[in-house]
């Protein structure tokens, strides 16, 4: 189950500190922004961030299925 407004760790990342967290925006954008960080050692920019956006909570289901992430929700 995806959790939102949870922060989760990528535990099939090759970075133990790849972390991923889904934010609902509904007065802004309507949508969802999926925001990962955490790269680690060896990265070009082991402190940067990604975002994506989403429009429903079913492409938010989508979207973590295509990356094949296994997340351990806090």
């Amino acid at each position: 189950m995806i959790k939102i407004n949870t922060t989760g760790t990528i535990i099939n990342s090759e970075h133990p500190t790849h972390q991923v967290r889904v934010e609902y925006d509904p007065e802004k954008t309507g949508g969802y922004f999926i925001v990962e960080w955490g790269g680690g050692r060896g990265d070009s920019n082991p402190d940067s961030a990604f975002d994506s956006w989403v429009e429903t909570s079913s492409d938010v289901s989508q979207f973590i299925a295509e990356t094949g992430w296994k997340i351990r929700w806090q």
